[in-house]
């Protein structure tokens, strides 16, 4: 489920310069461009016939996009004399775009090569673009020093995030070129994709390496310091030296005695009180209520470090520390353990022949969420994503734990899908896993995959119906699957019929055509759609209102709701849900925005269920590496030899559940007081001091929670 954002300026930006360039012929992509605005059959040509689109270009055909998929190789011939035994320096141009607010940026890292007296592929040249000293809202030409081109240029370019966009590119020579002694070879265009993603990947680890040098503290040797770090927001090294001139705090938990809480703290260290790492302890609590992690800075796609994964730190497990750089320690508290009461408590850290102490206090409401309705809660999580579930049940009871109480079947393990009359066994029996997993803890979504394009019933945009032999294979299949799950414990209530992901208006017909054709049949068959936000051309209430007798369960992305859809759903007379998702790359994405207050959203629209991609999606390549597959990962937790590691994002996801468990309990009216202590209830503005204020209102007794929960 990729999101697509458009944004509608026109502006010419940037200007050739044909005097001195010598003509390009693009061979080859490694891959095809396919972001549907600015992709045709011309784009070869229009990447180098020196006309410049109009910004945005990523709306223009004469530029050529690629969404979802990076690194891209472009193979050129050179013209104008540029020869094997007779190189050429000089610098290549590239016309690329900055809209942050459309989640475009320009590269992150192009590298260059050219074919050498061997046929082989030699680096010549490489750029590391420096958004940051960029304009934003405008095309920009980057300029790339090259020590020697011969008749052919291979260019590699990483995408900063989803989206990688170009206009042009120009060859300018200048001088006599020379390959260097020192390029390795590379046998082809793969193996200099390849050679690419290393070369970033180091290049991203050493900066960041070198950022943490730099900014590390000067500290006395046998110096300790103890802070707490907000666990929703960005954990930034560099304001360390405000913390600890705060002096040791003390920690305070609030909360009910049905949910978990996290708590997450800094330390830095001096040389001396660091040898042989830190112990950390918690005492007074029981030893069940409290685990310890580490939390670990990974890089992300764009090259920034960031703080997500929690890395478990066992019993006796000793923190390694790195002089004047700090460590982010997270607890995971479980109230319920504890139990209701007020408890004291003492977190114990020992290095270096000395101890700190932080105290603690935890005030537990009696309340355990009982009676209140919880959350529909959805994830795109499938069990073919590798390596995330590489430990099947550990994924699952992950998963469950998290809250996630509705499960998506992918079409790869639906049996019969093709519509041929066949019921393949070896899906039928991985099917079987996910129709288990959904019988014992939810509702099951059949994600089928179709689209208006492309799906087994000969539906066109052209002819918008199904003829007699379509419906009837339609529902053949359909009679085989309902029985199929009933015999399994999942009557029609219980499961869904998901046709399309993110439908545009062509596909909003299909899902039409198949309700209607299913519905003739049994009425009790539910139907879901979630319509695409960033359809072109957009979607409209009309449409909504079309299919508003046939679509049972809707899941708007939350910017429709926000938008001018907003309305249709928030007069629905049945439940529906919303779904949100951050921006690429993902691992950059707010714990507090885009993943713990989708729950708050719910609650203040009227919505049942939640959900976000992916909590497994990393294009089968590792979680830890966000240059390794051939896009930013989207998944919230990291694999491991011992199951899965959570992150800063999927706790927040989690942290959002309870905190609806806790909303409902109270009423609305109540509730909405609460919301005006701190400020206006527009959670797009929310800190989480704002979270934290509503929750201790709420938890501190002066407001009763109804007898039943139905504060909804």
């Amino acid at each position: 489920m990729y999101l697509f954002v458009i944004m509608v300026v026109a502006l010419l930006v940037g200007q050739t310069d044909k005097a001195s360039a010598i003509s390009l012929t693009v061979i080859e992509f490694s891959r095809s461009p396919n972001y549907a605005l600015c992709t045709d059959d011309d784009d070869p040509r229009q990447l180098t016939d020196g006309k410049l689109a109009m910004f945005p270009i990523w709306m223009n055909k004469e530029a050529v996009g690629w969404a979802a998929f990076t690194p891209v190789a472009i193979q050129l011939r050179v013209g104008g004399g540029s020869s094997i035994g007779a190189p050429q320096a000089g610098r290549l141009r590239l016309h690329s775009a900055k809209g942050l607010s459309a989640g475009v940026d320009v590269p992150q890292q192009i590298n260059v090569y050219t074919r050498d007296r061997a046929d082989k592929l030699r680096m010549v040249g490489s750029l590391a673009p420096e958004s940051a000293k960029l304009e934003d809202s405008r095309a920009h030409w980057l300029e790339i020093d090259v020590s020697a081109v011969t008749d052919t240029l291979v260019v590699v370019l990483h995408a900063s995030g989803t989206f990688l966009f170009l206009d042009e590119i120009e060859w300018h020579p200048s001088a006599v070129g020379n390959i260097p002694a020192t390029s390795p070879i590379i046998a082809n265009v793969r193996t200099a994709l390849e050679d690419s993603k290393r070369r970033t990947r180091e290049t991203l680890l050493k900066t960041a390496d070198i950022e943490i040098e730099r900014r590390a503290l000067s500290l006395d040797g046998r110096a300790m310091h103890v802070w707490i770090q907000n666990p929703w927001g960005v954990i930034d090294p560099a304001r360390a030296r405000d913390h600890i001139e705060i002096g040791t705090p003390a920690v305070e938990i609030r909360g009910y005695a049905g949910e978990r809480e996290s708590v997450c703290f800094g330390i830095v260290v001096g040389e001396a009180a660091g040898v042989g790492g830190l112990s950390v302890k918690v005492k007074g609590l029981p030893v069940a209520s409290v685990r310890l992690f580490e939390v670990m800075p990974v890089i992300a796609a764009n090259g920034q470090r960031v703080y997500d994964p929690l890395v478990p730190l066992n019993d006796g497990m000793r923190l390694t520390m790195r002089p004047g750089v700090p460590s982010y320690i997270w607890l995971d508290v479980n109230l319920a353990i504890i139990g209701p009461g007020s408890h004291r408590f003492q977190i114990s850290i020992e290095g270096g022949g000395q101890t700190i102490s932080v105290p603690g206090a935890a005030t537990i409401m009696a309340y355990d969420g009982n009676g209140t309705k919880p959350l529909y809660a959805v994830n795109w999580a499938y069990s073919s994503d590798l390596p995330i579930f590489r430990d099947r049940n550990a994924a699952v009871n992950d998963l469950v734990t998290h809250g996630i109480n509705t499960f998506v079947a992918h079409p790869a393990e639906i049996p019969g899908l093709a519509m041929d009359g066949s019921w393949d066994i070896n899906k039928a029996v991985q099917f079987a896993g996910t129709v288990d997993l959904a019988k014992q803890r939810g509702t099951l979504f059949l994600y089928l995959g179709w689209s208006a394009v492309k799906n087994p019933l000969g539906f066109s945009d052209k002819g918008r119906t199904l003829d007699p032999a379509a419906k009837e294979r339609l529902l053949k299949w359909i009679e085989k699957v309902s029985a199929y799950l009933a015999a399994q414990g999942l009557p029609p209530e219980r499961w869904v019929l998901y046709p399309v992901d993110e439908p545009d208006r062509p596909s909003l017909q299909l899902i039409k055509a198949v309700a209607e054709a299913v519905k003739q049949w049994n009425p009790a068959i539910r139907v879901y759609a979630n319509p695409s936000v960033y359809a072109n051309p957009p979607i409209n209430i009309d449409h909504l209102r079309e299919l508003q007798g046939l679509v049972d369960l809707w899941q708007p992305n939350l910017l429709a709701v926000h938008g001018h859809l907003g309305e249709f759903f928030k007069h629905l007379q049945k439940e529906w849900w919303i779904y949100g998702n951050t921006k690429a790359p993902a691992k950059l994405g707010s714990p507090l925005h885009d993943y713990r207050l989708l729950a708050w959203w719910a609650w203040h629209y009227g919505a049942s269920g939640i959900g976000f991609w992916s909590y497994s999606d990393t294009s089968g390549s590792s979680a830890w590496d966000d240059i390794d597959g051939p896009r930013p990962d989207w998944a919230v937790v990291y694999e491991s030899d011992k199951g899965v590691v959570s992150s800063r994002r999927w706790e927040a996801f989690r942290e959002g559940l309870e905190d609806y468990v806790l909303l409902t309990a109270f009423n609305r009216a109540e509730v909405q007081k609460a919301m005006h202590l701190p400020g206006e209830a527009d959670f797009s503005r929310w800190e989480s001091s704002n979270v934290e204020a509503v929750r201790r209102v709420l938890l501190d007794g002066s407001v009763k929670p109804l007898s039943h929960g139905a504060g909804r």
